[in-house]
């Protein structure tokens, strides 16, 4: 199995959790991507999640944006009676059948960073803090991967579904070659990589959505 361990770190919640988590974030909690938003409808972190008891939900958050999420979430967290702790598990990404694999072994990656960027950009999986940042409207970063238009009311829901009904978010982040760019966006270009086949350089970058 090839893995590769990403730089996150797994919050146990247990509680309310469901209630909870159902009603601030923007996705299905049977979803394995969610995102934490704020009333303007951008990002404060985007997260991996993954049920593992009746009411025990682990999310895994980028590690740079921990502190964020967890101010944001306090005093949502006191009202719903919920514990949130860092948990013993870790998450990495089998690029064999591209799923998170939530495990308490440790593993030593058995891939190089150079694959993972590569493989990143063949299946389209942008990271946050690398390809985007927070402050981000969600709907410019894959938002059917983000966002249930079907789950009801969460934080951030105006906003985005305003966006999504009455018109389209100004630019998306896409994989693009590096020659099929305006020179403002080559420069902006993030996780580039040359193409196996091609040679030629490709990667993440913003463009506008026309």
């Amino acid at each position: 199995m090839r893995r590769y361990k990403l730089p996150d770190t797994v919050l146990s919640i247990k509680g309310n959790a469901f209630q909870f988590l159902n009603g601030i974030t923007s996705n299905t909690l049977d979803a394995p991507l969610n995102a934490f938003l704020n009333q303007h409808g951008r990002i404060i972190a985007t997260i991996r999640q993954q049920k593992i008891s009746g009411d025990e939900y682990l999310v895994s958050v980028p590690t740079f944006a921990l502190d964020n999420l967890l101010k944001h979430l306090e005093r949502y967290a006191k009202l719903s009676h919920v514990s949130m702790v860092p948990g013993a598990y870790s998450t990495y990404i089998d690029l064999d059948n591209t799923q998170t694999v939530w495990t308490t072994e440790k593993y030593t990656d058995s891939v190089s960073i150079e694959e993972f960027v590569l493989f990143r950009l063949e299946h389209n999986m942008p990271l946050m803090g690398v390809d985007y940042q927070a402050e981000e409207f969600i709907l410019n970063v894959h938002e059917y991967d983000y966002v249930s238009y079907t789950k009801g009311c969460f934080l951030g829901q105006e906003p985005v579904a305003k966006v999504h009904n009455r018109a389209q978010p100004a630019r998306r982040l896409v994989v693009r070659y590096e020659d099929q760019c305006l020179p403002e966006e080559a420069v902006k270009m993030t996780s580039k990589a040359p193409d196996p086949a091609s040679g030629r350089l490709k990667g993440f970058v913003f463009v506008n959505n026309k």
